[in-house]
């Protein structure tokens, strides 16, 4: 195979350079956001995407299991913070419905103390009762 001549070793290492700007994410020809797939490593190269896989399957098959480890640890990450948020709004729910069930039994109590205020207030006024104050002074 021509993967040991000297072009070919120099090939190689510029695919591995391009390879490590990309994930270092210090680039020269792609975009710095760019995802590492084969198609951004050959175009940081200068090569084709072809030549990747034809003649150095081995980087093709590694950059394939980083691109695929980097979108798995992105998907769980956002799985984790997904469990974290919803966990946080079962907690936020819960809460609420407590809260919810405090401020039913203060409209109460406040329903009632209010009658009873009414109720004296028509007993005061059918009484025709001056309500003493305590002087302040």
């Amino acid at each position: 195979m021509a993967a040991s001549s000297p072009k070919s070793e120099a090939t190689r290492k510029s695919i591995r350079q391009a390879f490590l700007r990309i994930e270092k994410g210090r680039p020269k020809v792609v975009d710095k956001g760019r995802k590492i797939s084969i198609a951004s490593v050959a175009e940081e190269a200068g090569l084709s995407r072809a030549a990747i896989h034809k003649s150095y399957p081995d980087i093709a098959e590694k950059i394939r299991e980083v691109s695929g480890k980097a979108v798995r640890s992105q998907r769980d990450l956002k799985n984790q913070e997904l469990k974290c948020e919803k966990e946080k709004n079962r907690v936020l729910r819960l809460q609420l419905t407590e809260l919810g069930e405090k401020v039913k039994v203060l409209a109460s109590k406040n329903a009632t103390l209010t009658l009873k205020n009414n109720e004296l207030q028509i007993l005061v006024d059918s009484k025709n009762i001056a309500v003493l104050m305590p002087n302040k002074g």
